[in-house]
């Protein structure tokens, strides 16, 4: 059995120190005997189309296909992790595909159906849920450069599901997410849809779409106001959105094929003190501030 393990190096970050990313282990569940340029059964010409989830390909049609390159060496899918691909190649015994050229990324994956269901779409993979343990204020530091943030206390979690570290920003009256250090592969502008849910919200407001940006790639005030050793995507949240995230006790996140339910928890009730302090400088309730 061969296990391709890719190991990124640490980086140092404001409050995301000594932190270590490990991409996408890709296991192949069955060591094939006999794959290479001799096979026994003869190999026929195919294109397959279908989505790459924890490092496995799946086939429209619901079957996890095996893609290896002429060597028999399992391809790394890492790159394409929660996208839809298009790879053309040979197809051997056993679901395993030799491939002819490198795999065609399409976006984020829609969803796929099972083997065997025929039409009929399976329902979308179930939300992470991701703890918080409450939110509070980050004051910028003259130790690098910094922004006004408003936090989870409770990081790992948001690590372990994959998305790095989740926080709002502020520059005086503009605010963003940021997502520090993702494990998830994003593309330098990844759509992504934001709901924010709440049990004592009036009405029931629409998704938002946003588009997370590479901060380092992007020409705007927030990149030439930021310099942090890691990798950063962001993206500029409008009036609407901030007001339902406020009253909201969770917030849906759909990202490169994938769902997480943010537990909001008191974000809502520190919001005021963030705003003030972002708009005026003012500290407010010091018991919102990081300690």
């Amino acid at each position: 059995m061969t296990m391709i393990l890719q190991e990124r190096n640490t980086m140092s970050t404001p409050r995301f120190t000594a932190m270590i990313r490990v991409c996408a282990v890709l296991a192949a569940a069955t060591a094939l005997a006999g794959i290479g340029p001799a096979v026994a059964s003869k190999p026929v010409p195919k294109t397959i189309v279908g989505c790459v989830a924890n490092g496995i390909f799946v086939s429209s049609d619901g079957y996890e296909i095996l893609p290896r390159n002429a060597d028999g060496q399992a391809v790394d899918l890492g790159p394409f992790e929660g996208h839809q691909v298009t790879i053309s190649g040979d197809l051997l015994p056993g679901d395993a595909f030799i491939i002819k050229k490198p795999p065609a990324d399409s976006g984020p994956c829609k969803t796929t159906k099972p083997a065997g269901s025929g039409s009929a779409a399976a329902p979308a993979a179930e939300s992470v849920k991701v703890a918080t343990g409450g939110w509070q204020i980050h004051k910028p530091s003259k130790e690098y450069k910094d922004l006004p943030a408003l936090l989870p206390k409770q990081r790992e979690s948001l690590v372990e599901a994959g998305i790095g570290l989740f926080e709002f920003v502020c520059m005086k009256s503009n605010y963003y997410v940021l997502l520090v250090q993702p494990s998830v592969k994003l593309r330098d502008s990844e759509p992504a849809m934001i709901f924010a849910r709440g049990t004592n919200m009036t009405g029931a407001p629409a998704p938002t779409q946003l588009t997370f940006r590479n901060l380092y790639k992007t020409k705007s005030p927030l990149s030439r106001s930021l310099d942090w050793d890691a990798d950063i995507h962001y993206a500029e949240i409008g009036a609407p959105l901030l007001a339902s995230i406020k009253a909201a006790g969770d917030l849906d996140l759909t990202l490169a094929g994938r769902s997480y339910a943010i537990n909001l928890s008191d974000l809502g009730s520190r919001w005021g003190s963030f705003q003030r302090f972002c708009e005026s400088g003012v500290v407010g309730n010091p018991t919102h501030f990081e300690q």
